[in-house]
């Protein structure tokens, strides 16, 4: 059962932080192949005279700097697109119909003289019509609104 959960688990890290670790893993070899790299030319400097390893370390550190810089730049790079397209799913898509459900159902008043005969019929039907798309129209109109429990409590209390 252990073995299961730590595939499952492995699985969903896995899914979410791939880019990361896979970017994470090429900054290592990088890392450690220039390490290797430098430490072969320093060896060869010591057989040969005249070979200056001052600049050698120099440019070593800054590669190191640039793929660490590169590393970072990636992922933030990375991230953002990530966070672009969640808010462009609309994971809260129920939200989002009632929200836009209510800003059409406003009515846009830009004058303050009363309505004709033929607007209010407009409005009464558009309101009907939103009415029929909204779940919860019945709950707004009620007075009062009684949840499971008070019913109970009512039935005990006429007992």
């Amino acid at each position: 059962m252990n073995k299961l959960i730590n595939i499952v688990l492995s699985g969903l890290l896995w899914r979410k932080y791939k880019f990361l670790l896979v970017s994470l893993i090429l900054l290592i070899v990088f890392v450690f192949v220039a390490g290797q790299i430098h430490s072969d030319y320093l060896a060869y400097a010591q057989t040969t005279e005249g070979v200056s390893v001052g600049w050698s370390f120099a440019v070593k550190w800054l590669a190191w700097i640039v793929a660490i810089v590169i590393f970072f730049g990636a992922n933030h790079w990375v991230n953002e697109r990530k966070q672009k397209q969640d808010n462009a799913q609309d994971k809260n898509s129920a939200l989002q119909r009632i929200l836009s459900w209510k800003s059409k159902a406003k009515p846009n008043k830009t004058s303050d003289a009363p309505a004709s005969l033929q607007q209010q019929k407009e409005g009464a039907k558009a309101q009907q019509q939103a009415s029929q798309q909204d779940p919860f129209a019945q709950l707004r109109t009620k007075d009062k609104l009684r949840s499971y429990a008070d019913l109970i409590i009512e039935k005990k209390e006429k007992e």
